[in-house]
């Protein structure tokens, strides 16, 4: 039976676009989306009402437990990832986006009712239904460090994402700052054609990817890194799918929110689960 890798950059309502990837079982991106509204769309695109196997990674908190504040699992990504810019948004169910009518919870619902599971470790290399919940800036950080001779370090997350400067002594990211990083990002996507496993691309992906992205600002922009992501988190899902349980790094708990990371394969890592 034919497998996929479906990385979905999900907006937590319908009311805003996801982004979505399908990777085949030879590690090709065979088509990218950033223009898909409902949880129907998602799934059409990526076929994942087939009989399909494949693995899914999803960028959305999909279990939340917690009233108020930030779940457990995000308060440990920020202890870890705040040095490196690379800390997530709380997520409790004061917000509607995340109560049981939501559409995260109501994709989740679907995606069960095909007969995927939500597993943090993914069985290696063998024919499944399965999603993970994963989050793309700390999963960049740990793939893509810095290196010398001697060691490695592990350097900030990308800054391709617009945003306002939160405090008065910040200045908002610039739209040069922005297309600049986004272009490093897309470097680095390529740049996975050389690394374990590979990922190449479709012709038709190639030419999404060959946009001028300086011509882009404001919510036009937003397609762009919503795409990106989404190839990331498919590349997530064939990654943890290739190396199984000692490729995956699972933070906090299943019953209150787990995110599933890549495992640094550096030798002296400094975050703190390095790999067996």
């Amino acid at each position: 039976m034919p497998l996929r890798f479906v990385g979905i950059d999900l907006a937590w309502s319908e009311r805003n676009p996801s982004g979505v990837a399908v990777i085949g079982a030879q590690g090709v991106v065979q088509k990218a989306s950033a223009a898909l509204w409902t949880n129907d769309e998602i799934c059409q695109f990526a076929g994942l009402d087939s009989s399909e196997g494949a693995v899914i990674a999803v960028d959305a908190p999909l279990v939340v437990k917690n009233v108020d504040g930030s779940r457990p699992v995000e308060q440990e990504l920020t202890q870890i990832f705040w040095p490196y810019d690379a800390n997530p948004y709380p997520a409790n169910l004061s917000n509607p986006a995340f109560d049981e009518n939501g559409r995260i919870q109501r994709l989740v619902r679907h995606l069960e009712g095909l007969g995927f599971v939500n597993r943090p470790i993914i069985p290696k290399r063998s024919e499944q239904h399965s999603f993970v919940e994963v989050f793309p800036s700390p999963a960049q950080v740990i793939l893509f460090p810095g290196a010398n001779r001697q060691s490695h370090l592990h350097v900030r997350a990308l800054r391709y994402k617009r945003k306002k400067g939160r405090h008065k002594n910040k200045k908002d990211r610039s739209w040069t700052e922005v297309h600049s990083e986004w272009e490093i990002y897309r470097a680095r996507l390529r740049s996975l054609g050389c690394r374990e496993p590979r990922m190449t691309f479709s012709p038709e992906v190639n030419t999404q990817l060959g946009v001028d992205i300086t011509g882009f600002e404001g919510p036009a922009y937003k397609q762009w890194d919503d795409l990106l992501d989404g190839i990331f988190c498919g590349y997530l899902a064939y990654y943890f799918w290739h190396r199984g349980e000692e490729g995956c790094w699972v933070v906090g708990k299943s019953a209150t929110g787990a995110v599933t990371l890549p495992k640094c394969q550096l030798a002296d890592c400094p975050l703190p689960i390095a790999p067996e």
